[in-house]
């Protein structure tokens, strides 16, 4: 056994991507902007025209060609190139601009722009203006002639420049309203990207926004004939880009919603205020309804409370489970089902439909769910749950859309403060019930092993990259009280019921990836809010939604659910980051002023069909986009990794539009090189059709031999603990065990758990090739064990502290025994 257990893990470290992964095309990307005009039609004659106009047969033979050009990326659109790794590819290094910037100087750096990229550098010696490397880009993005686009960017630049509304403007304009014909400009959330995604991208994103829409205002389309082999004009194609790209009455595409005059009901408040619990009691008394949250937990959850009647006073409800991979039929009859937000039935006539986190609208990557659940749902009773931050939102929102909008406020149930004093980086100070908070992986095993040696408390953790069965395991044994203290990260800011009395944050910094940044207000609150819960003696679940006072007290009466409230208190481990805890605490809440929308499937493929036959998805999705014309009160954001996952199998073919738009779609966390990895498996027997079974793909990957080596290790583990008088493990036997219970062995475990995941995902949407759903649940029921297994192995010692550092690592020393 010792000899077995010696042996070098075989996929402990993940292997690196393949030369196609890192040689795939790397598309640059567009930007967005807005400038409103009246919504013009395209005719179909037209779309018909131009779709048939260019041949398709050659697209798949120039996207294998894209895995060959290693490095070799189409210009750069902003100032920093693919070669600088500032435009070019997917390097999550984001720039980003100043902290603020005047209205003035955004609109002189508007008009700079303007002049030097849309109409070009001027030619020496009485020649034509040059034409900008960003305008030759775009010109070979869309297909269009070079120097007929030239033309129309600087006759637009011309007039674009003078419609920036500086001072000079205004007055100019004052007390006149500006032709509709004249180009404008939203110089506020040019000011907001600039702020947050940098100079380039904002202005880049206004003024090509700003260009189609004086495109479809000021040049007329030239007339089609019908039986000419002339290929489609710049200009055609603009207007039917810009006909694509106007989202600005995106909740039109929803016809049944618009039918009806809904009734959308806001519950909003602070954490462990009783709101979600009361907007569950009213689907619980539908007939038909749906509930959506953010998490698999979560939705898991409430269809297990609704199928065991407890929710309020309504019995039991038979209630099906469907989320991206995971589907629960208890009966297709059924009225109720229990979702996540991706997965809410938008199409099925509901009584009563509940959203929960709406505050997560806003969010970039995700937010557009929420957006087409609150637009496009067909509910008579829509109950939204969250933040007060969202209010004025929803409150635009369902104006707009002509509906009912009912907001009920509600009171944290269990008082919160922050303490007069903090640990004073002493972590003897812990006691039962704390919650210690810390921004790394390595961190959260340091601070584990700390807070045991220091009060002998036992201590279990919780952080994003556990997989949500463990992550709830973790918890549910904290609340049982097998563990006194958690230690866990940002992760326990959401889905998670935890029985905690008072929160430590260990700092209210955290590294992003370049710098240390202060925690944003809303996060601090989000997360200082799980303190203090309401019924905190109470058998609940680690997932369950917020509840109700009779709820939180629903085995005994009113008066015993009142003594067990306990006071929530928040706090810091070090004194200094006491006072700007406080000062987060007091700030009033950040308003969220747009909703996400992105593009449905259709525009992205109409989008790919006229398109030049070598652009890959990614770029369609990026031009997309940047030319999304929106309302105000959204804002476009993109397909959550669509791009990194199409570009990853840009080379295997055959694919169509569809299948390459699904593997997109699917749950890969692009900073796991093995995950990655599977992801070109996957998608390469299915080109193949080659079906892939579970077995043969976890003996291939070593998995198998892993999990072996697990039990082997646990089973020692567990002998030696059993017999009081045994020495503690010395020599090969020590060294054997620490080679199982590491952070590699752990690493190993999560990614082959992601991989899992993405196959389960997959089977729901391409069952014929991937059709051994009962197999990868098994596997990874076998894998979340050994997760749990090696967790209670793992021996961890905090690195030093250096004055003022906020981003530590930590060293694996050993096997706790």
């Amino acid at each position: 056994m010792l000899r077995h257990l010696a042996q070098p893990l075989v996929h402990c470290t993940p292997p690196p991507p393949s030369f196609a992964a890192r040689s795939l095309h790397s598309s640059a990307p567009l930007w967005r902007g807005q400038a409103p005009t009246r919504r013009k039609r395209v005719s179909l004659d037209l779309i018909n025209t131009l779709k048939s106009s260019g041949p398709q047969s050659s697209r798949q033979a120039a996207l294998a060609r894209l895995a060959q050009r290693a490095g070799n990326s189409r210009p750069s659109y902003g100032a920093g190139g693919a070669g600088r790794g500032g435009r070019g590819g997917y390097d999550n290094r984001k720039s980003s601009g100043p902290s603020t910037i005047s209205r003035a100087t955004l609109c002189h750096k508007l008009r700079q722009h303007l002049v030097e990229v849309w109409q070009g550098a001027p030619g020496s010696g009485g020649r034509p203006r040059r034409i900008s490397p960003q305008i030759r880009s775009l010109a070979s993005d869309l297909g269009v002639n070079e120097d007929e686009l030239s033309r129309l960017t600087t006759k637009f630049s011309l007039q674009a420049a003078e419609a920036v509304p500086d001072e000079a403007w205004q007055e100019r304009t004052k007390g006149e309203s500006v032709p509709p014909a004249h180009t404008s400009f939203d110089m506020d959330e040019v000011a907001k990207t600039y702020i947050e995604e940098g100079p380039e991208e904002a202005l880049w994103n206004a003024s090509l926004a700003a260009f189609l829409a004086w495109v479809r205002t000021n040049v007329a389309v030239p007339p089609v004939q019908p039986n000419s082999s002339q290929s489609i004009s710049t200009v055609t194609k603009l207007h039917l880009l810009a006909s694509i790209a106007d989202r600005r009455f995106a909740y039109e595409q929803y016809f049944s919603a618009r039918q009806r005059r809904r009734k959308l009901i806001l519950h909003v408040g602070p954490t462990n205020s009783g709101k979600t619990y009361n907007a569950l009691v009213a689907l619980a008394r539908a007939r038909t309804g749906a509930y959506a949250g953010p998490l698999r937990l979560l939705a898991h959850e409430v269809f297990t409370r609704f199928n065991e009647g407890k929710i309020g006073q309504e019995g039991k409800r038979v209630c099906n489970l469907v989320t991206g991979e995971e589907k629960r039929i208890v009966d297709p009859e059924a009225g109720l089902q229990s979702c996540t937000v991706e997965m809410f039935p938008l199409q099925k006539r509901l009584e009563v439909g509940v959203i929960d986190e709406i505050q997560m609208i806003g969010d970039p990557q995700r937010g557009a769910a929420w957006t087409a659940a609150v637009i496009g749902s067909t509910c008579d009773e829509l109950h939204l749950c969250g933040e007060e931050s969202v209010v004025e939102l929803i409150q635009t929102i369902a104006a707009e859309l002509g509906d009912e909008c009912i907001v009920k406020r509600y009171q944290r149930l269990s008082p919160l403060v922050v303490a007069e004093k903090s640990l004073e980086g002493d972590l003897s100070k812990i006691r039962r019930g704390d919650c210690l908070v810390t921004f790394s992986r390595s961190n959260i095993f340091a601070f584990k092993r700390a807070v045991e040696q220091r009060t002998g408390l036992k201590v279990a953790v919780a952080y994003g990259g556990l997989p949500p069965e463990v992550r709830e395991e973790q918890a549910r044994a904290f609340n049982a009280g097998e563990f006194d203290v958690l230690v866990a990260s940002d992760a326990v800011g959401m889905g998670l019921n935890l029985k905690i009395r008072r929160i430590v944050f260990e700092s209210v910094h955290k590294f992003d990836g370049k710098n240390e940044i202060r925690l944003p207000t809303p996060q601090v609150k989000q997360i200082a809010g799980r303190a203090g819960r309401y019924g905190v003696h109470t058998p609940v679940s680690p997932s369950a939604p917020d509840f109700d006072p009779v709820e939180a007290g629903e085995a005994e009466d009113g008066k015993k659910a009142e003594q067990e409230s306990t006071l929530g208190e928040v706090t810091t481990l070090d004194a200094s980051d006491l006072p700007i805890l406080r000062e987060a605490m007091k700030e009033p809440i950040v308003q969220v002023r747009q909703a996400s929308i992105t593009a449905p499937p259709e525009a992205y493929k109409e989008l790919y069909s006229i398109l030049p036959a070598s652009t890959p998805l990614s770029r369609v999705v990026s031009l997309s986009r940047a030319m999304t014309r929106t309302m105000p009160h959204y804002r476009s954001t993109g397909t959550g990794g669509i791009a990194f996952n199409t570009d990853t199998i840009a080379h295997i073919r055959p694919l169509t539009f569809e299948e390459r738009y699904t593997f997109g779609l699917a749950p890969v966390n692009k900073r796991d090189a093995y995950v990655v990895e599977s992801l070109m498996d996957f998608a390469s027997s299915y080109a193949a059709g080659e079906p892939v079974f579970v077995d043969d793909w976890a003996d291939k990957s070593g998995l198998f031999g892993l999990l072996e080596r697990v039990d082997e290790a646990h089973a020692m583990r567990a002998e030696l603990l059993a017999d009081e008088n045994a020495p503690k493990p010395t020599g090969d036997v020590k060294r054997s065990l620490i080679s199982v219970f590491s952070p590699v062995t752990l690493s190993s475990l999560e990614s082959n758990h992601r991989c899992l995941t993405l196959y389960l995902w997959l089977s729901y949407r391409l069952a014929p090739i991937f059709c051994d759903q009962k197999g990868a649940r098994e596997l990874r029921k076998r894998v979340e064990k050994a997760i749990e297994t090696t967790l209670d192995g793992i021996k961890f010692e905090r690195s030093d502290r250096s004055s003022g550092a906020k981003h530590k690592r930590a060293v694996a020393s050993g096997m706790r025994v």
